[in-house]
């Protein structure tokens, strides 16, 4: 190798090594020790070549903190020059801020929080921003460690044994020596020290990985400040994966206020809990925002209403806060306790993480108004039944939702005073229980899904309230299919003992009852007031008194149109639409087709079978089969029986043991452009048409 190229070679060398430093002090340290080890090596104007080539470098990389400093004011000149004496003089105080635990309020550890002492009242931000202007980040690295450190090795007793959080900027590299000097604080005080870093710091991937791997060989804990502030993922946490996170005081302001903030401080808190990681609720500054990060699940507590910033270090926080919390966590306890999830007044809930928890109810419409979702797996019961509190209105979407109730208990209990939607996505069940809707509430159910409800016991109903209550506005929006499967000595699939107002005005529904007194839609022992509409109805019954569509006890209203209905029924006094023992039944059918089979002792497809039978068939296509001891097609026993048939196409078949024309008044038959005919044991009977 030519002397030329070896003196290439070693000025190259110089310009690596120069590449590695921040400071002025070591570059100027380089450049002399370059100069001690290679002066035998090189001529003089080689090293004076080197040593003109190392200032140009310096030059260079101060070039661009030069022009920031050209547009400093005169003030922020001055600020600027008493930041470096500052930074030169360690002139720092350091403040402790107690962090409490959520549970009981005791300190859990401090965080040591810089105070410059300078006459020009200069705040950490201050110092931070003008140290970052003159790359002097590395000597507040050193600077924060060393003094808290040397801090806790003075006045250990007084911290009483907890830890304390000191701010570390993993970014700004110390010198080999002062990272000497900090290792070896560490090192002694390594089950009181917390590392504390902004998720934003500038740190590659590969520095964290040794950073991290250096704290965890000494026994440092980690802490991610700020979470939330800016770009925040779960990545993040991930890359992190900190023993604490605290979350950042943006997202807790008026946090009680915000279903939005609640949502995501909640998702964040759930993360850490899934992750191991401690949940900081930092910044807390009212009784309200406390006690909502604590009913939110957060760990800790940090802010000027638990405890200001001091410079001395203080064994307890006021004794009325610490009350406080305990009522809130007792709060939140005996949620937890009785199994009962709060719902907030926004948020989407996952049943399987409810499940993990041991909930078994979910609350919603503690915090007013407002829209949830619920999402669970159609394969996964999840043994959860939801209430919503008196005054509630808002939207529950229910997707893929597997309920469950105790004993007695509605899987979907309907408060009083309540507007509700219910929105069906996906398939949904519920067992044990149904959706009880109280005469003060109103309940639409609304989506594209579909809903399978099982119930039984001794009294039962699938959509609606118990046999002696009445049930509020019902009204069915869906397009999609519910399904009730009922099995109980009395009930209603849907509707109510007392009854209430139904609206269907969409879906397909597909009913199974079976039980000694039942109603597949209607009232047990009131009126029954309804409008069907625009659907598809389906129902199978066994019951030893029952009616498909209507009532057991009261006269009927019912109106039904472009609707498809089929029915079937065995058991003993059964009517397929009207009433049992009621006074009197008024119906109208139109542009609709209804199949009605009934095997029974004594029943009726359309009829009040001890009143007076009022009904209207226009546009319809109707079959009706009907055997038993005393069965009728249409009317009942009272021989008070009016038909009007307009455009329709009516058959019935009757095997009875009475003479069905004893029950028929031809002058009370109106018929018009239709198809009537009804065989009778074997004999068809053709009624002419009126005029």
């Amino acid at each position: 190798m030519s002397e030329k190229s070896n003196d290439c070679l070693w000025i190259h060398k110089l310009l690596c090594e120069l590449k590695e430093v921040s400071t002025d002090s070591d570059r100027t340290a380089l450049i002399e020790r370059f100069r001690r080890e290679h002066s035998g090596d090189m001529e003089n104007a080689v090293i004076d070549d080197a040593d003109t080539l190392a200032e140009m470098l310096i030059t260079l990389k101060r070039s661009g903190t030069d022009h920031k400093l050209a547009n400093l004011s005169e003030d922020e000149l001055a600020e600027l020059q008493e930041t470096e004496r500052i930074i030169d003089e360690n002139l720092f105080d350091y403040y402790f801020q107690p962090i409490v635990s959520a549970k009981d309020g005791e300190i859990f550890s401090y965080e040591a929080l810089m105070r410059p002492k300078s006459d020009m009242k200069l705040t950490p931000y201050h110092i931070l921003k003008y140290a970052s202007l003159v790359n002097r980040l590395p000597d507040i690295e050193r600077g924060t460690f060393l003094n808290v450190l040397g801090i806790i090795d003075v006045r250990k007793d007084d911290f009483f044994g907890k830890s304390v959080f000191i701010n570390s900027i993993p970014e700004a590299k110390m010198s080999t020596e002062d990272f000497r000097k900090v290792t070896k604080m560490l090192l002694k005080h390594s089950d009181m020290a917390v590392v504390e870093m902004t998720e934003q710091s500038e740190i590659d991937d590969e520095s964290l990985e040794s950073l991290k791997e250096r704290y965890h060989n000494m026994g440092v804990k980690m802490a991610i400040d700020d979470y939330g502030s800016g770009y925040s993922n779960a990545g993040n946490l991930l890359r992190y994966m900190p023993n604490f996170v605290k979350i950042d005081r943006s997202l807790l302001t008026d946090i009680q206020n915000s279903p939005k903030k609640r949502h995501f401080v909640r998702e964040i808190i759930h993360f850490c809990h899934e992750n191991e990681i401690l949940a900081l609720a930092e910044g807390v500054e009212t009784a309200e925002e406390l006690h909502t990060v604590i009913l939110l699940g957060a760990d800790l507590i940090q802010g000027y209403f638990t405890a200001r910033p001091a410079p001395e270090i203080i064994d307890s926080i006021p004794d009325e806060i610490k009350q406080m919390i305990k009522r809130y966590h007792q709060e939140r306890e005996d949620g937890i306790g009785q199994q009962i999830y709060i719902a907030d007044v926004s948020e989407r809930i996952i049943l399987e993480r409810l499940m993990q928890s041991g909930m078994k109810c979910i609350v919603i419409g503690s915090n007013g108004s407002g829209d949830i979702s619920i999402e669970g797996s159609s394969e996964l019961d999840s043994q959860i039944r939801i209430e919503t509190r008196k005054g509630y209105s808002g939207r529950i979407t229910l997707e893929n939702a597997w309920l469950n109730s105790i004993k007695n208990k509605p899987c979907i209990d309907i408060g009083e005073d309540n507007e509700v939607t219910l929105v069906l996505c996906g398939d949904n069940k519920l067992d044990m229980g149904g959706i009880r809707v109280p005469k003060s509430s109103k309940l639409t159910i609304a989506g594209e899904g579909r809903l399978e409800i099982n119930v039984n016991g001794k009294e039962f109903y699938g959509i609606g309230n118990g046999a002696g209550l009445w049930h509020g506005d019902i009204t069915f929006e869906q397009s999609g299919r519910i399904t009730v499967n009922a099995d109980g000595e009395k009930g209603v699939a849907i509707g109510s003992g007392n009854g209430g107002v139904i609206n269907i005005n969409a879906g397909q529904y597909r009913l199974n009852v079976q039980g000694d007194v039942n109603v597949g839609i209607g009232a047990l022992y009131a009126e029954s007031d309804m409008v069907i509409h625009d659907c598809d109805i389906g129902m199978e019954m066994n019951s030893a008194r029952g009616t498909a569509i209507g009532s057991i006890g009261k006269s009927d209203f019912i109106t039904i149109f472009k609707t498809s209905i089929k029915v079937f029924m065995t058991g003993t006094e059964l009517v397929g639409i009207g009433t049992l023992d009621g006074e009197k039944t008024e119906f109208a059918i139109r542009e609709a087709s209804c199949f009605i089979t009934i095997n029974g002792e004594r029943c009726s497809a359309l009829a009040a079978l001890e009143g007076c039978t009022n009904t209207s068939l226009d546009r319809v296509a109707v079959g009706i089969t009907v055997s038993g001891r005393q069965a009728l097609g249409i009317g009942g026993f009272t021989k008070d029986t009016t038909i009007h048939h307009n455009e329709a196409e009516v058959h019935i078949k009757v095997d009875t043991d009475i003479n069905i024309l004893d029950y028929m008044d031809r002058d009370r038959m109106m018929i018009d452009k239709t198809l009537f005919d009804i065989v009778y044991n074997g004999e068809k009977l053709v009624f002419e048409n009126d005029g």
